[in-house]
């Protein structure tokens, strides 16, 4: 699944780097020393821990959209094949490397990205300060041998704001 500037393999997703820019030149993605609000998302993982095994969200990406997955690559002129999944489509697209097409889903889901964080070595993380309002979480990970993605609406008011990251508000991608 392709993230914030950069690309693994569908089920490794790269790490956010600097901020995008808008109209003008403005910054449209809040950072750690420039949060855009005071709605901060703190995102934990839901998994058990497993003797040995590193959680399966440690050290992703954690993104908050200002629209929907699908809809974040359709304004940035993506199209997806009718009754394929965006997530699907990323992955097949982008997993051999930056192809053009690659790019251009990377540059959709910059320009439509709020906040970005990659999560500690427990699945925790914190993203910098939004404006209050509605986004949409972009976040995958292997569970199992299985890709899950979290993609719901998420509603941030003023202040502190969480939400848990488990298989039971993942969906799964075949």
């Amino acid at each position: 699944i392709a993230t914030i500037a950069s690309v693994g393999s569908p089920t490794t997703p790269g790490s956010p780097t600097a901020p995008a820019s808008g109209r003008g030149g403005l910054a449209t993605l809040a950072t750690p020393a420039a949060p855009l609000g005071n709605a901060v998302l703190s995102i934990v993982s839901g998994f058990p821990s497993q003797a040995g095994a590193p959680n399966p969200l440690a050290g992703i990406s954690y993104v908050v959209l200002r629209d929907s997955y699908a809809n974040a690559l359709a304004k940035g002129g993506v199209s997806v094949p009718p009754g394929v999944s965006p997530y699907k489509y990323v992955g097949t697209t982008c997993a051999a490397g930056r192809t053009p097409d690659c790019q251009k889903i990377l540059d959709a889901i910059n320009a439509d990205a709020a906040s970005a964080i990659r999560a500690d070595a427990n699945g925790t993380g914190t993203l910098p300060g939004v404006a209050p309002g509605n986004y949409y979480l972009m976040v995958s990970a292997r569970y199992n041998n299985q890709l899950l993605v979290w993609g719901q609406a998420v509603q941030l008011n003023p202040g502190a704001n969480s939400v848990r990251l488990d298989q039971s508000n993942a969906v799964p991608v075949n």
